[in-house]
């Protein structure tokens, strides 16, 4: 029987695809005859090597997971666990709500007004709550009660309504946040051209000053050396050099002496001080008042004139001669309301002209400021009063008839519209061009004085800005609000370059210090602060006033080299002016005579202002005025 040989094995499967990751495995070889056991292992061996030789790459890393959302709890702060508070602590705080609405519910109910009290009223209103109208035990009193408290309750629950749907509408949105930027606007040719002379002015005026201050300080360094006799003559001339003179390149060493000499002087008079006159000035309260000393060509010998202009609530401006308290000069309504605040200036000019010429600035409530122009009457001027009432409220009874050539008229020179509203302080720029006013609508305006035209309107308090003080150099301007907060601005940049904190209560008035170092702020909290402008902190709190102080002056005559402000004064509406000493601000005096609050202050220089050599005191006096109507000399 023939035989047939065996059939062929199966062919292998075909191989996989390939993988991106790593090379697919080789196939499996077919099950090796004996005739191919030496091919098959000759092919491994070859395999092996090549995979020695070149190895697979490695796998690629994972992907990484996908970002968080931006607004996810996860993204913006770590995860936090929270307990779930107990059911006996939600219990316990509900019961607590309950209390306080309960607590506000009798609040509410012993407000009410509207609450019926004829009996079908109120059975009336109880039917259209929806409530009985009368349950068991109860008398006409208690029903009348039930429906207070239950129209105590619906208030309640409308109020609640309307502060959650408030807390909704006041909730930003994703996204709805709104930025904080700052926004500069571009600057007027006007006051552009008035910030390059204010920076100007002030440089010249700030290197003066300084210099001389380093002389004053040289020479209190060589008096202390020679009470010390460590320091020779010639030693003497080398600790000043030449410089720092100020007196045509001479050195004065008799000025430091001269200098302690006003200082004794003015602090001696100011100790001594006491009410001199009484005037009825106005026929309503007074609310500022200003002195000035200017010569007049027909006053006397010397042709010096000394007056103080005092303005209030009846919108009338007197001027009135120191010390006889005479009458010179009236305007009647020159503002449609109260006039608030009040400034004085003398051209420099003024000062060596026979012709002088006083500008006053006057701000009012009825939201404009207005200067004016003193100069002598061109006609003989007499005022004509009830002599019965001068004889009452005068002096002497010879305030009716004015002095003929000493009469002063007041003209209006331009009228500032602007600020939104009621003004509040006023106060000329040392550079004689500028005025700048305060107001309740947050903002302080900087006005030309020539042309009448507002220069700069500056924001930046969150409070109605009240006070107002410019630097004796020109540079800085300091504004004190509502909020307790002043404000220290540079005229030049327009920046506020610090703010001083302190007052417990409204910050009202400020005032520089001729030395240029300090600022002194006080208001409702019946205390003065001195602030150091080198160090930018509080120097000195005097707890001057049991009351608010309407206002602070450093005594500064702009005529007189001797005056360093070596002294301050303040006025309070506890009735009382009272005097400090500016080297250690311990008091001087206390002034008391007003019957009601003091609104105002100022100094009265004397003949020696005119001459700086002399060494007589500087101050001649005080005047000031108050609620009481009346104007008082105190010398």
């Amino acid at each position: 029987m023939a035989s047939f040989p065996p059939p062929p094995p199966p062919p292998p499967p075909p191989p996989p695809p390939p993988r991106r990751t790593a090379p697919p495995p080789p196939p499996p070889p077919p099950p090796p005859s004996s005739s191919s056991a030496d091919f098959v292992a000759s092919s491994n061996y070859g395999t092996t090597m090549s995979q020695a030789l070149h190895p697979p790459p490695p796998p690629p890393p994972p992907p990484p997971p996908p970002p968080l959302p931006p607004h996810s709890q996860q993204y913006l702060q770590p995860l936090v666990e929270v307990m779930e508070l107990t059911a006996e602590s939600r219990a316990q705080q509900a019961a607590h709500q309950a209390v306080l609405d309960q607590l506000e519910i009798t609040k509410i109910a012993s407000a009410l007004t509207d609450v019926p009290t004829l009996p079908q009223d109120v059975r009336q209103a109880l039917r259209q709550q929806g409530h009985p109208v009368r349950l068991f035990g109860e008398n006409l009193a208690d029903v009348r009660q039930r429906l207070r408290k239950v129209l105590a309750l619906q208030v309640f629950l409308n109020q609640k309504q309307q502060q959650q749907q408030t807390n909704i509408k006041s909730e930003p949105l994703d996204g709805d946040e709104e930025e904080q930027v700052t926004k500069y606007t571009r600057a007027i040719p006007e006051l552009i051209e008035a910030r390059q002379a204010i920076s100007k002015f002030s440089l010249e005026r700030a290197k003066a000053r300084l210099e001389r201050e380093r002389h004053r300080r040289a020479l209190a360094l060589v008096a202390r050396k020679r009470k010390r006799r460590a320091l020779s003559d010639a030693d003497e001339h080398q600790q000043i050099p030449s410089d720092m003179d100020i007196d045509n390149g001479e050195v004065d060493h008799d000025e430091l002496q001269r200098l302690d000499r006003s200082y004794k002087q003015t602090i001696q008079f100011l100790r001594q001080v006491a009410l001199d006159g009484s005037q009825y000035a106005d026929r309503r309260a007074l609310s500022s008042i200003c002195a000035e000393t200017i010569r007049h060509p027909n006053h006397d010998d010397k042709g010096l004139l000394k007056f103080c202009v005092t303005a209030g609530w009846t919108a009338s401006i007197q001027i009135w001669e120191v010390p006889t308290l005479v009458r010179l000069g009236e305007g009647n309504l020159c503002h449609q309301d109260r006039i608030m605040g009040m400034d004085i200036l003398k051209t420099t000019s003024s000062a060596t002209q026979n012709d002088a010429t006083v500008l006053l600035a006057t701000a009012s409530i009825d939201r404009t400021a207005k200067l004016w122009k003193i100069q002598p009457a061109t006609q003989p001027m007499v005022i004509e009063d009830d002599k019965n009432e001068s004889e009452d409220a005068g002096n002497n009874g010879n305030q009716n008839d004015a002095p003929e050539n000493n009469a002063l008229a007041l003209s209006e020179v331009a009228h500032l519209q602007g600020h939104q509203g009621r003004l509040c302080r006023t106060r000329f720029h040392p550079m004689e061009r500028h005025v700048g006013t305060t107001s309740f609508d947050h903002t302080w305006r900087l006005w030309d004085i020539e042309t009448g035209q507002n220069l700069l309107l500056q924001d930046g308090h969150a409070a109605p800005v009240f006070g107002m003080a410019f630097h004796d150099d020109g540079s800085l301007c300091a504004t004190t609000d509502f909020a307790s907060i002043v404000q220290l601005w540079d005229l030049r940049t327009g920046k506020s370059i610090h703010y001083f904190t302190g007052h417990a209560k409204r910050a009202l008035v400020a005032d520089f210090s001729p030395n240029g170092f300090h600022l002194a702020t006080a208001g409702d909290d019946g205390a003065i602060r001195v602030w150091d402008l080198r160090r930018r902190k509080v120097s000195a709190s005097i707890p001057a006033h049991s009351n608010l102080i309407s206002q602070v002056k450093f005594f500064n005559k702009r005529e007189s080299s001797s005056s360093n402000g070596e002294c301050l004064v303040s006025s309070s509406f506890d009735g009382t002016v009272k005097l400090w000493s500016a080297r250690d601000w311990k008091p001087l005096n206390t002034l008391k005579g007003h019957a009601g609050q003091v609104s105002g202050v100022d100094f009265v220089a004397s003949d020696a202002t005119i001459s700086p050599r002399n060494e007589r005191s500087a101050c001649a006096g005080l005047v000031t005025c108050g609620f009481d109507k009346t104007l008082k000399y105190w010398c």
